[in-house]
């Protein structure tokens, strides 16, 4: 059967302003350099999610809404109208995602929701204003579209991420899949990354992974990742497995067991073998490790929770050594060709 990854969240376009230090208030500064690019959480980790499984399919054809091979990648967000520059915007940016059957189009809008980012290459920070007017999804959205992929695209089993931008919604919409007989075959992710939105811990005791953001933990007074999922356990349901990254000090999971002992995984933060490792761009890096957990846990679940890992922090690795996401995974081919088994379970680097 296909298995299906639908990812829920906002879609933002993105001006990145390159400057040579950050603007003092009330005075002109030339940027030294302007992009235009599509963000967003669910669509960072979409954008990955499509690199990986047309490498795995092995398919010439690239760019279109039907991806070839066993698994299919949706996106459902709150979006313009269907005839917007904007929506055109997001398409082209996200080959292979079908979005026809599961995003919410609001006709009378014409821009989609907008992030400017002023990039300060003095100390690489950034600093964000975003602008939205598109009217957020409704629980009864959810369900409807949903409901809509069970018959339309056939989508009985994979996986729902959750980005939680209503968090409320959310724990509505996860209450439904649970409950829904033709939702059964679906597992479901969720992330708490910003400390805000406080009630997605709430969200996260029903999930099947959770993500953890290095933000989300030190907010709540640890200043380790191991330390901070061992005290998730109790709140979180059996069999689940929670995965926290922690930047340049890499990553952690653990998978809850009926029996009581729990699976563990740490890695280091990945570096390549040859080459320089210097960090050029970090934007997308946590939506980037989500996409290579999600590919891990959809399409090779014969892969221990330490391969799983493993993957996921090497994907996230090689994004931060890069501007932007194109061409993020073609070193990887040897992992995601599932004609190449040994690869996949060796989970061999290729440099």
């Amino acid at each position: 059967m296909v298995k299906h990854i639908v990812c829920v969240g906002a879609v933002y376009i993105d001006t990145v302003m390159s400057v040579p230090h950050f603007p003092v208030e009330d005075q002109k500064l030339r940027a030294s350099g302007l992009t235009r690019r599509r963000g967003g959480n669910c669509a960072n980790t979409l954008e990955v999610l499509s690199q990986l499984v047309f490498q795995q399919s092995g398919s010439d054809t690239e760019g279109s809404e039907s991806p070839s091979g066993n698994t299919q990648i949706h996106l459902l967000s709150v979006l313009p109208s269907k005839q917007s520059d904007a929506v055109k915007f997001v398409r082209d940016s996200l080959k292979n995602v079908k979005m026809n059957n599961s995003c919410i189009f609001r006709p009378t809008f014409a821009e989609a929701a907008s992030s400017f980012i002023i990039q300060n290459e003095w100390n690489n920070s950034r600093t964000i204003v975003s602008y939205n007017e598109l009217p957020e999804m409704t629980t009864k959205e959810f369900i409807a579209k949903a409901f809509l992929l069970t018959q339309v695209e056939d989508a009985l089993e994979g996986w729902y991420h959750f980005e939680g931008r209503i968090p409320e919604v959310t724990r509505q919409s996860v209450d439904y899949l649970r409950s829904a007989k033709e939702q059964r075959g679906f597992k479901i992710s969720v992330e708490c990354e910003k400390p805000e939105r406080q009630y997605m811990g709430v969200v996260a005791q029903s999930a099947d992974c959770v993500f953890y953001s290095k933000l989300w933990a030190e907010s709540q007074g640890y200043g380790d990742p191991r330390e901070f999922l061992e005290e998730q356990l109790d709140g979180t349901k059996y069999d689940a497995i929670l995965c926290c990254t922690w930047g340049a000090g890499g990553a952690a999971a653990v998978q809850k067991r009926l029996e009581g002992d729990e699976i563990w995984a740490d890695v280091p933060a990945w570096r390549p073998t040859i080459g320089p490792s210097i960090v050029i761009d970090t934007i997308g890096a946590g939506d980037t490790f989500i996409a290579g957990m999600l590919y891990a846990l959809a399409c090779h679940e014969d892969w221990t929770l330490k391969q799983k890992l493993d993957f996921a922090n090497e994907v996230a690795g090689r994004k931060v050594i890069q501007d932007g996401f194109k061409g993020l995974v073609a070193n990887m081919r040897p992992h995601l060709n599932p004609r190449d088994q040994a690869s996949s379970h060796r989970l061999r680097t290729v440099d």
